[in-house]
């Protein structure tokens, strides 16, 4: 895969004169217990918002459907997270202003997103029963998709699958681009989450630390 940019648009020679600040494990610990709580938080209402999505179609208008992904809102403590990971990407997320409108608006016919809500449902099931093979073909189709809700779980799936079978530098590198370049949406929280855990997997204690102070940042000490 190629070279990706840094989570905040700095090149290394830049990261590397900041120094890392670490995080007490006591602090951190709260933090953790806050961050896992707002997980929580955005799975519920993404349940809620998105059951079209993830269980079988069921004859809604898809670009209904589509409007109420665009909903889906992370909690208030995570919308500073959202807001600064906008900062630099204002410009170039003009695009994802696109979020509620119908499929016409975006120039995709209602039955080809009910299309693609339908494999999207299929694609997970897939990656439930670690079918990745099938599955990958299917998100990596759907990633190319103009609708940015389906665009980004696809994505997300894809760098599920990686995590699933421990290819845990690969998984990193699409967990970091969601967080890039698909602020707007809920499943950036899932994407930090992992970040953490393949940081840990992966021994590199300088990323692990940046998380850290990404926890610390957004979230605060207690």
């Amino acid at each position: 895969m190629t070279e990706r940019t840094s989570l905040f648009g700095e090149d290394e020679a830049k990261a590397k004169e900041a120094p890392l600040q670490m995080v007490p494990k006591e602090q951190y610990d709260q933090l953790l217990s806050k961050y896992e709580t707002l997980v929580d938080q955005v799975k519920s209402a993404e349940v809620q918002k998105r059951d079209s999505v993830e269980k079988p179609f069921q004859g809604g208008d898809p670009s209904e459907i589509v409007n109420q992904l665009s909903k889906v809102q992370p909690p208030a403590d995570l919308a500073e997270t959202v807001d600064v990971f906008n900062e630099q990407k204002k410009m170039v997320d003009q695009n994802e202003s696109m979020l509620g409108q119908s499929g016409a608006g975006i120039g995709v016919s209602d039955n080809a997103i009910e299309n693609q809500i339908v494999r999207l449902r299929k694609g997970i099931v897939l990656v439930n029963q670690n079918r990745f093979d099938q599955a990958l073909s299917v998100f990596k189709d759907l990633e190319q998709s103009p609708v940015p809700q389906i665009q980004v779980r696809a994505k997300f799936y894809l760098g599920e699958m990686l995590f699933m079978q421990n290819e845990y530098d690969l998984a990193m590198q699409v967990f970091e681009e969601i967080i890039s370049k698909h602020s707007f949406s809920g499943v950036v929280i899932k994407a930090l989450g992992r970040l953490i855990v393949c940081s840990e997997k992966l021994k590199l204690d300088k990323k692990r630390e940046k998380y850290y102070s990404i926890l610390h940042d957004f979230f605060g000490a207690a």
